[in-house]
């Protein structure tokens, strides 16, 4: 009787210490837990001095914290999870950001009478608006601005002609392609990938598709994760991710989840680096070559786990998914330790599902910030959070090739008061000096500039 009673009262207090620690990073947490944790301890204690004396709570408490401490650990063998990793109102930008409308001259009505948050002296109006499911940015041949509209099929090329910051001419350069996404553009070929194809363009004088070619159909189609994206190097290897068909599983198609790699004039591709749920931003660091990307982490493990990622891109190497994440952190449904001790670690970790998708670098210098270059981040936003998260702009400092400070803030404003009224998705520098954003809600292309733009 004396072993039975310990035993249950053992179990009680390890469960209710169980879940008063562990309670904010299970994924079926909710306040809830708190109250299930209480009670589990007020019936172990109950139960003990009902029948025995208070001494006994000297052994059954040591030994249910233990226990519980060993099932953390089994989950978490990192330790606890930290809390959300500068969420919502994000890590404080060095220089305070000024809040400023946002032109519009022409444009969705819900975007008129909007206002920006920008590094001071910054303003913001609408490049291009009416494009649909705006996506992907690439700096076009003659200063023109190419953009990817999934949803129409089309890549367009937008032209300012009269240098007033919005753009004034727009050519049709490929129509009735299947989801195209990624672009990339090497001398006068535009590469651009739609969900199982890859496609060669070249283009004439006036920015116009005179030739495609299906370069290769080695590409995983179908699934969850539809989107391409491309980069390309100096010496025309081109790079393309394809994200996993599945929130979590074993994919049985060895393409998924990955960046593969192709040779100019190779219809096959290889595989470059696995274990990358769905890496929709891809860039090259200007000065070391290296291929760097933003990865979106599994969801259904709660608010706060796990972290989105931006990881530097080698050959051959494994990021984790489906089995870790963060910091070789183990699923808890498919990973173990041992299994994770071998990928590679996030070089940045990101707030859980801000969903980040475009990412470009730039020179830290045209934000008056102390690094050499910036890694500049579109949080697409959260669609699972009970809180919604992202929807901003964020930038990383990079110095020597290496992230050296922790993300900030560089434009945000999209999420007010609980309301989401654009979601950005990819930034790019344009030839001149001004940065060009995506956003896929409303359609329309922003542009930021130190100038002041006309019609303001």
């Amino acid at each position: 009787m004396l072993i039975l009673l310990l035993s249950v009262s053992i179990a009680l207090v390890t469960a209710g210490l169980f879940a008063a620690l562990a309670a904010p990073y299970l994924p079926m947490y909710s306040g809830w837990l708190w109250v299930v944790a209480g009670l589990f301890l007020v019936l172990s204690t109950g139960t003990l001095l009902r029948k025995l004396p208070l001494r006994y709570l000297f052994l059954v408490v040591p030994l249910g914290a233990l226990l519980a401490q060993a099932g953390i650990n089994s989950i978490w063998p990192e330790g606890l999870p930290k809390g959300p990793a500068a969420e919502s109102t994000g890590v404080v930008a060095p220089a305070a950001l000024q809040l400023v409308p946002v032109v519009v001259e022409e444009g969705p009505v819900a975007v008129r009478g909007q206002t920006l948050e920008l590094p001071r002296g910054w303003q913001v109006k609408i490049f291009a608006s009416d494009l649909g499911q705006a996506r992907l940015l690439s700096q076009g041949p003659a200063g023109r601005l190419l953009v990817s509209i999934p949803d129409r099929g089309q890549i367009l090329a937008l032209a300012d002609t009269d240098h007033d910051g919005r753009a004034d001419a727009t050519t049709l350069v490929a129509d009735r392609l299947a989801s195209v996404h990624g672009l990339a553009l090497a001398g006068g070929t535009l590469w651009a990938a739609e969900t199982d194809r890859l496609l060669r363009l070249e283009l004439n004088d006036a920015g116009r598709a005179a030739n495609v070619t299906e370069q290769s159909r080695d590409l995983p189609s179908g699934g969850g994760h539809w989107t391409r994206t491309l980069a390309v190097k100096a010496d025309g290897t081109l790079y393309l991710s394809a994200g996993s068909s599945c929130n979590a599983c074993l994919e049985t198609d060895n393409r998924r989840a990955t960046i593969m790699t192709f040779n100019a004039g190779s219809d096959r591709g290889r595989i470059f680096a696995y274990g990358l749920r769905n890496s929709v931003g891809l860039a090259l660091h200007p000065l070391t070559g290296e291929l760097w990307a933003s990865d979106n982490g599994r969801d259904m493990l709660g608010d706060d786990l796990p972290p989105d990622e931006i990881n530097r891109i080698e050959a051959g190497q494994d990021y984790g998914w489906p089995y870790c994440y963060g910091n070789r952190v183990p699923d808890p449904q498919l990973g173990s330790v041992q299994r994770c001790a071998e990928t590679v670690p996030a070089a940045v970790e990101l707030p859980a599902h801000s969903a980040p998708l475009g990412i470009t670098f730039v020179q830290a210098a045209l934000f008056d910030f102390p690094a050499d270059h910036l890694l500049l981040v579109a949080y697409h936003g959260s669609w699972n959070r009970s809180v919604p998260t992202g929807y901003k702009l964020v930038a990383i400092p990079f110095t020597a090739g290496r992230p050296s400070g922790q993300p900030f803030d560089l434009v945000r404003g999209w999420l007010h008061d609980g309301e989401v009224w654009g979601r950005p998705v990819a930034p790019l520098l344009g030839g001149d000096g001004a940065l060009y954003l995506s956003d896929d809600l409303q359609g329309v292309i922003y542009r930021f500039g130190k100038d002041q733009p006309a019609g303001s």
